[in-house]
């Protein structure tokens, strides 16, 4: 059976022109090994060198190119080459004039590797100028890449994948993870199928990686896309993708992790509560209802919120509706509002004020707000310029 990265967790500091990231890491270290620079008699083995069609998309995925192309200039014995495949631009933006190009071009470009776009593999063909590839490597590209261009590649096909196989299938599983609270995540590295999108071999899985609670998108998102592109290169290293394999047993119940769409950022007052709301927006960034006049529903208008925290009453006198008699209606508090009613709260002794929401069992504080329309605003400013307007009718979010 193939090993799995030891339990070695090392703190490595991820700088950017933000904020410094504590990235935990699986550094699982290994003696090089030497690789020939031709196969021998033409005979394809552990010590061929590696030419790698990289088929990716976004930033996930150009930290493995990244990591492939740094083991690439340092030892041409073990990747000899690299082409990129990605899709070509798309136009976006209003009026669609405006062309979007996928991050993963970007970074090949700089790097100054071949790149192919494309958007199907029907009838492509590799150029004759370039390497015959001998191992495909896939990292959020996508698409299913298909037998016919698996065939092609002496060592097949592998995949990284941001969870703990075969839970959470999909386009998404960060995404799900975060908004199915799940207690922790991890990495996969598998075999490419020929029919099937995250179907394949397990050949290398990391030991669970916590989940703590508020955890941002973009956190956990760099955390994986370091920790997976150093499994990739140690399975490379280790030519885990070369059959025969032993497939790593599950140790997780399947479930899927589909495309996140508009609707997985929409709010339901009633259903949701303050901590689903704060996790929610802390996965997409953004989420959203509707906010219209009592009584003229049908000219709602849409409502972004971002910065979502739940909101207790700090700094305030305002009663937070959070005990067990106010949440009851009982003596000791107010009857709580229906789901859907906002509020701008004073802040105490002159300081900044807070605007929240009420949801099933709590109030939000959004930091930002947009309405339809209109620019972004510091929420509190804009619950307080709106409930001073007496000429304004009263507005609740739906």
């Amino acid at each position: 059976m193939p090993p799995r990265l030891p339990l070695r967790l090392s703190v490595l500091n991820i700088h950017n022109n933000v904020n410094t990231r504590l990235v935990l890491l699986n550094l699982s270290s290994k003696t090089k090994r030497s690789y020939g620079t031709t196969p021998t008699s033409g005979a394809i083995g552990r010590n061929t060198p590696l030419k790698i069609l990289f088929c990716g998309s976004d930033h996930f995925s150009a930290t493995s190119l990244n990591a492939l192309y740094r083991e690439h200039l340092n030892d041409k014995s073990f990747i000899e080459s690299i082409e990129v495949v990605c899709r070509p631009p798309k136009p976006s933006a209003r009026g669609l004039k405006s062309l979007k190009q996928v991050p993963i071009l970007s970074i090949a470009e700089s790097l100054n590797l071949p790149v192919h776009k494309l958007d199907t593999f029907t009838n492509w063909e590799l150029p004759p100028t370039s390497p015959q590839y001998n191992l495909i490597v896939a990292v959020s590209f996508g698409k299913l890449i298909p037998a016919r261009i698996l065939s092609h590649a002496a060592f097949g096909g592998i995949n990284v994948h941001p969870s703990l196989l075969p839970a959470l299938r999909g386009a998404a599983p960060i995404y799900h993870a975060l908004l199915s609270n799940h207690p922790f995540t991890g990495v996969s590295i598998q075999t490419l199928h020929p029919t099937l999108i995250d179907y394949g071999t397990i050949l290398l899985q990391s030991e669970e990686i916590p989940i703590p609670e508020a955890t941002p998108y973009a956190k956990l998102h760099d955390q994986l896309a370091v920790l997976g592109a150093h499994m990739l290169v140690h399975t490379c290293r280790e030519r885990l993708f070369i059959q025969p394999y032993t497939p790593l047993d599950p140790r997780y119940p399947p479930s899927t992790a589909p495309k996140v769409t508009k609707e997985d950022a929409k709010i339901n007052w009633s259903t949701m509560s303050a901590e689903d709301l704060e996790r929610r927006a802390g996965a997409l960034t953004k989420i959203w209802a509707r906010l219209g006049a009592v009584g003229e529903m049908d000219r709602r208008k849409k409502a972004m919120f971002s910065h979502v925290e739940v909101w207790n009453g700090s700094g305030s006198t305002e009663p937070s509706y959070n005990n067990s008699a106010a949440e009851e209606g009982g003596e000791e508090g107010l009857a709580p509002p229906e789901p859907g009613t906002w509020k701008y709260i004073p802040g105490e002794n002159g300081g900044e004020g807070a605007f929240v929401v009420r949801c099933k069992n709590g109030w939000i504080a959004p930091k930002g707000i947009q309405i339809e329309g209109q620019p972004v605003r510091n929420a509190a400013e804009w619950a307080r310029s709106m409930q001073a307007n007496s000429r304004n009718k009263k507005q609740v979010f739906t």
